[in-house]
């Protein structure tokens, strides 16, 4: 006989609706739950990232040239009306210090920290990093990973002393970082709408457009797209709008170098085409990876040594898990970045920094594939202990492969964590507590109380924007790398015998030559040492030029 509820009976029909009602509203309900809990997590998370990341900023790490450099090209947009405090020669885009310019109008970070500006700029690395750690929740979560393992990816990138010493640099890695993140969570949208596509179209725009090497990953998004919209009855439409809209926004920076004559080279301008030639072929080779004396080696050693757990495990869970579908797009932006490593061009010393996030996500992934999702129940345990009934067959064998999985994950983290603990501990400690910074500061100091500001200084540009507020606001402060390479600045000064006073840093000193510099090295040959601040290779000379 039939049990079906007679809907014409109105009792029955009312009872009906009111359960439908109440399972829907204890369906809403559990989401809530779900949500209130990743919210509070997702919460803990950020707040925690802020507060370690913000600890220390002004004394750690050592201020370098390209953070000073950023600074000043983001305080040149207001004030100055114009992308670079010097000729801008599209050595990069400029969206990144323009995102930066916006931050430091909103905050006035540059008149709270008029005489230390690079910490200006490391106050908005600490929001782009909380940025970044959401969206790396996120993503995992997009990718199926559970909050545990979701949460672990987080951990490991905020606390790897690796990813704690480049994600508080002022760096347009940084700020590229979260529209990279945001461009794979939407093209791995779940619902798959066409807004979704576009919006990921954006945001890679952006990243390319704030660091352009990063284009080096599109084929990894692209394989996300495809592989995600394939089954979507708008996939057609979507996929030709993501590479109308990215193509397009994209071609905003050549139709700038375009409407100001500055495309190809020519006499009197720079140009944006000499610009890409001269980052592929004209910067000197880092040498290769593999050769123990080179300097590219030197570098990855320098990272190993500050954490050896993302870059190693990271790189092996990204190639264990290009088996693993859901997996393979954002293992495969792991691996291209990893194979540009090997070339033996110039290796920038950040370029670790944007794989830091993918890899984070790689290890928690392989975390997350490992560890069963059901291997402590009763039933899971009872297949295992029972080889009796022949149905339970599949049962056994996937518990068993579950079992040793958790094995394996227990393993490696109790082998992994003592030594683990005891590094990053110690590397923390000491990135929260060292005033690595301080010779910087105290350059700025001395120069503004013993050197006239009428006269011709120059030095690093990371000193540049701070010297400039310290009195030092004429022609006369002078970034080094500009009196040989800006043809504005060499024709203001006429000749090196214009330069009064010099203060540079041992790493210009020892890399650079008088075949790279030749008017700063003939000054530096006829000028006498009047102090020095700092030691090794953070060491700053400043010296009078004899006239």
């Amino acid at each position: 006989m039939s049990t079906a509820v007679d809907t014409r009976d109105p009792e029955a029909a009312g009872y009906t609706a009111r359960r439908r009602i109440s399972a829907l509203g204890q369906h809403i309900s559990t989401l809530t739950e779900r949500r209130r809990l990743t919210l509070a997590l997702i919460t803990a998370l950020a707040a925690r990232c802020a507060v370690v990341t913000s600890i220390n900023l002004v004394g750690y790490p050592l201020r370098f040239k390209d953070e000073g450099v950023y600074v000043a090209e983001a305080w040149a947009v207001p004030n100055l009306h114009a992308l670079a405090n010097y000729t801008y020669w599209y050595d990069h885009p400029p969206l990144g210090w323009l995102q930066m310019s916006i931050w430091f109008e909103l905050t006035r970070g540059l008149q709270r920290w008029s005489g230390d500006t690079t910490v200006a700029g490391r106050e908005f690395m600490v929001v782009l990093r909380v940025a970044t750690c959401v969206l790396i929740f996120l993503l995992a979560r997009r990718l199926g990973m559970r909050r545990a393992w979701s949460a672990a990816a987080v951990l490991l990138f905020v606390f790897s002393p690796l990813a704690m010493y480049y994600g508080r640099l002022v760096l347009l890695d940084n700020i590229a970082l979260p529209w990279l993140l945001a461009a794979f969570l939407l093209a791995l949208s779940p619902r798959r709408k066409w807004s979704a596509a576009v919006g990921s179209a954006v945001c890679f725009a952006v990243t390319v457009e704030t660091k352009e090497t990063l284009a080096v990953v599109a084929p990894a998004l692209l394989y996300a797209l495809w592989q995600n919209y394939r089954p979507a009855a708008n996939r057609r439409y979507a996929w030709v709008s993501f590479a109308v809209v990215l193509t397009m926004t994209a071609a905003l920076y050549p139709l700038y170098a375009i409407l100001k004559n500055e495309l190809i080279p020519g006499p009197g301008h720079v140009s944006l085409i000499q610009a890409i030639e001269w980052q592929l072929h004209a910067r000197k080779g880092s040498g290769s990876v593999f050769d123990p004396h080179s300097d590219a080696r030197n570098l990855v050693d320098s990272w190993l040594n500050l954490d050896t757990l993302l870059p190693i495990g990271g790189s092996l869970a990204a190639v264990a898990l290009l088996t693993v579908t859901r997996y393979r797009a954002l293992m495969l932006a792991v691996l291209l970045q990893l194979a540009t490593l090997l070339r033996t061009g110039y290796l920038p010393s950040m370029y670790i920094d944007t794989l830091l996030p993918l890899m984070a996500l790689a290890l928690a992934g392989l975390g997350d594939t490992l560890w069963p999702r059901d291997i402590f129940t009763p039933d899971a345990l009872g297949a295992i202990l029972e080889s009796r009934p022949r149905r339970t067959d599949l049962a056994t064998r996937r518990s068993t492969t579950a079992l040793l999985g958790t094995v394996l994950v227990v393993a490696s983290v109790l082998s992994v964590l003592p030594g683990l603990t005891d590094h990053w501990t110690n590397t923390l400690r000491y990135q929260w507590t060292a005033d690595a910074d301080r010779p910087e500061r105290q350059v700025v100091t001395w120069l503004a109380t013993h050197i006239p500001h009428n006269a011709v200084l120059v030095s690093e540009g990371e000193l540049w924007l701070d010297l400039h507020n310290a009195g030092f606001s004429g022609n006369g402060n002078v970034w080094v790398y500009k009196v040989d390479s800006d043809p504005a600045v060499t024709k203001w000064l006429g000749n090196w015998t214009r330069i009064d006073y010099l203060a540079l840093s041992q790493t210009t000193l020892i890399s650079e030559s008088e075949s790279t510099m030749p008017w700063v090295f003939k000054a530096l040959h006829n000028a006498d040492v009047m102090t020095t601040f700092g030691q090794n290779n953070d060491k700053v000379t400043i010296l009078e030029v004899r006239k």
